[in-house]
């Protein structure tokens, strides 16, 4: 059955100009995935303006790149990056090893594939001519647009960017009483655990529960235990914990705020912050200081005193390695500290790799067996974490030391089916107050 409405339709230009350049986004539909409409009509707009363009010169570089831009801007919202870091593109490929996840080299696949089938169309597409295959292009536009909200629509409220000025305030650090120096002058350890989300769901909140929510702490420390709101990426949560603020460190003036390295550091605390990875990703050798940060340990540094090497996506230290090396520096401190540790290994995707352990993972056994793999990968590496830190706060040795342990964002799963295993506005905070 024909429909009147799509008589004279611009099939091919559709092709050329709306299909290839967001080929990757289409076929994550059924997966899942950010919802990319206000992108997806942005795109097409522009889109339908480039494909007017006389120079089949232009037209076929604006197709060869539209469909890298797109999986930019699209990585980018998995993330919960803002358009503001997106020149973090060229570090991303430099530091990070994204073609070792199969997710990735399969997404550059396409993105390939679609770059060269936007090379080979742009002299084949023909040019809308009239005000019909205007329209039709036009509604061809918002057509798509419309599918992504409906496919993403489960998981749209999981996605969550920096809230607009005045949004309600909270962080771990304030919910446990930790925003300023105590009289007692203990030393505080705050760990900020890469993808540590809120599980909805029974059985993996019994797994969250068994590392987070361990008894044998109880003989040592006065546990508390919540949640609290999380918006944007890993440096916004650092930043929502440090600071006190929902912000992106590129557009922060440092000078304005009063963030709690630099109020530890006043009342007499050596303070260090500890990362796995270089320290030139997301900028953290040029704006930690500005935190008050006395001391920065990156991936070779801590390599250096001893930490094993991870692989993965994201190699680096070994979160593992990490806590005997801040056991250390707290039983050989002379005065008290401030240290802040922000994890690795835990970064999506977590891949099946011999070095980080992560390969045939069964953790969690039933719980898990029925989820997708990176799901157990993902559990084992905040496991490894859970244990790694018990031992170090048992540890006899070890002078009174306060511990919070606090999420940055939920898991950012492609799998719709993953995702919504986690609730997607709160992360969990743990609180191990020494006792006397």
């Amino acid at each position: 059955m024909k429909l009147p409405v799509l008589h004279g339709f611009p099939w091919l230009w559709a092709l050329a100009w709306l299909v290839v350049p967001n080929l990757a986004v289409i076929l994550m539909w059924p997966v899942g995935g950010p919802p990319m409409g206000r992108y997806l009509l942005g795109f097409g707009l522009f889109a339908l303006a480039a494909s007017l363009l006389p120079w089949l010169g232009a037209r076929r570089a604006v197709l060869t790149l539209l469909p890298l831009a797109m999986a930019t801007v699209y990585v980018g919202a998995v993330f919960n990056i803002t358009l503001y870091n997106y020149e973090l593109l060229l570090p991303f490929l430099r530091e990070v090893r994204p073609l070792r996840s199969p997710e990735y080299a399969l997404g550059a696949l396409v993105v390939a594939g679609a770059m060269a089938a936007g090379w080979w169309l742009a002299p084949r597409s023909p040019r809308l001519s009239g005000l019909r295959h205007w329209a039709l292009a036009l509604l061809a536009v918002l057509g798509m647009t419309n599918i992504d909200n409906i496919a993403t629509a489960r998981t749209a409220g999981s996605y969550v960017g920096l809230p607009q000025a005045g949004a309600p305030f909270d962080s771990a650090i304030r919910a446990a009483g930790l925003d300023q120096p105590g009289p007692r002058r203990r030393h505080l350890v705050v760990v900020l655990v890469e993808a540590l989300g809120l599980p909805t769901n029974p059985r993996e909140r019994a797994l969250f529960e068994a590392d987070w929510n361990r008894p044998e702490w109880r003989g040592r420390y006065d546990v508390t235990r919540g949640s609290v709101p999380y918006h944007g990426s890993t440096t916004a949560g650092e930043l929502r914990e440090l600071c006190g603020v929902w912000a992106d460190y590129r557009v922060t003036d440092f000078d304005k705020i009063d963030c709690l390295p630099e109020r530890y550091a006043r009342a007499g605390y050596r303070t260090e912050a500890l990362h796995g990875f270089d320290g030139s990703f997301f900028e953290r050798t040029q704006w930690w200081p500005k935190l008050g940060f006395q001391h920065r340990a990156f991936g070779a540094d801590l390599r250096a005193e001893g930490a094993q090497g991870c692989g993965g996506v994201f190699p680096g230290a070994c979160d593992a390695s990490v806590p005997p090396l801040l056991a250390q520096r707290l039983r050989t401190a002379k005065a008290p500290q401030l240290l802040y540790w922000v994890t690795l290994n835990s970064h999506l995707p977590v891949l099946a790799d011999r070095a980080l352990g992560t390969d045939n993972c069964t953790f969690g056994g039933a719980a898990l067996a029925d989820g997708p793999p990176m799901l157990c990968r993902l559990f084992l590496t905040h496991h490894r974490v859970s244990e790694a830190l018990t031992h170090m706060a048992l540890d006899p040795a070890l002078p009174p030391t306060d511990i919070l342990i606090v999420g940055d964002h939920m898991p950012p799963f492609f799998q719709r089916d993953a995702r919504v295993k986690f609730d997607g506005a709160r992360v969990p905070w743990v609180l191990l107050k020494a006792r006397n």
